[in-house]
């Protein structure tokens, strides 16, 4: 077994044989799975689905904290990969395109182990058994699956086959935009999104085009334009609002963002004097 971890970067292959009757049980559950079967008949359960028979030649994905119980109905050799670094995946994978297809009804999908695939699987495997230790090949072999599954499975099949983290990410953009606000920094952002800051950067990056200093920069600047505009609202309650800590202090900001002075720019978005 190879075993890297650390804080924002997981490989994990592991080959393995159960005898018929036993369950097959993943240690590592805060993880995504790919479950390829070499070998032998296993009846799988995850979440809502039960009892799906799966074979040798076919491969499973497992989304972390699934719960999912999978017995043998013959002795069965398969072989692991567990990951967290979904989003590098998702990218080689061209999320948008996959996303096409995300608003299907959900089914349980397995997909066949197609001749190329089982070419890296084979490499693997045999690196594995030559007891070859190395997290740089890890990553390398973990990437290569996935290239080659995006160049010989079409986006529909992946779409379907990965529908489950598509889904946990897609939550992630819903999450940032309902609670952004609650949070005044990037690390305060982090801690409500429970991910590590390199995480959190790279799903800025795939979901929101920018970094999370420079999106939450705009969307602040975004916030006070819009209030600015309501000559109703005083400019001490925006000052005291936004924390900024004095009236000079807002003035700088407004000339850094808007190029102008806040009473400026509020006469120039009314088009007219701040009366």
């Amino acid at each position: 077994m190879h075993n890297y971890i650390d804080t924002d970067y997981s490989v994990i292959f592991n080959i393995k044989q159960e005898r018929k009757g036993n369950t097959i049980q993943f240690k590592e559950i805060h993880l995504n799975h790919l479950l390829f079967i070499l070998e032998g008949e296993v009846n799988v359960s995850c979440n809502e689905f039960k009892n799906h028979l799966c074979v040798g030649g076919e491969m499973i994905f497992i989304a972390r904290d699934a719960n999912m119980i999978a017995e043998t109905y013959t002795d069965v050799q398969y072989l692991l990969l567990s990951f967290n670094n979904q989003l590098q995946i998702m990218d080689q994978l061209e999320l948008g395109n996959l996303k096409e297809f995300s608003n299907e009804r959900s089914i349980f999908n397995k997909l066949d182990i197609r001749l190329p695939l089982q070419g890296v699987l084979d490499s693997i495997i045999y690196y594995m058994n030559s007891k070859v230790k190395s997290q740089q090949l890890d990553e390398a072999k973990e990437k290569e699956i996935f290239l080659v599954m995006k160049t010989f499975y079409t986006q529909q099949e992946l779409s379907r086959f990965l529908k489950p983290v598509l889904n946990q990410d897609m939550d992630f953009k819903a999450f940032v935009i309902k609670h952004y606000m609650e949070a005044k920094s990037v690390d305060e952002l982090a801690q409500l999104c429970q991910l590590p800051i390199r995480s959190l950067t790279r799903k800025f990056k795939l979901y929101f085009g920018d970094s999370p200093y420079r999106w939450m920069l705009n969307q602040k600047a975004h916030h006070i334009k819009t209030i600015l505009v309501d000559k109703k609202i005083p400019m001490q309650q925006i000052i005291k609002e936004y924390g900024f800590s004095s009236p000079a202090h807002f003035t700088t900001y407004c000339k850094k963002h808007f190029g102008m002075t806040p009473t400026a720019y509020r006469k120039e978005l009314n088009g007219s004097s701040d009366k």
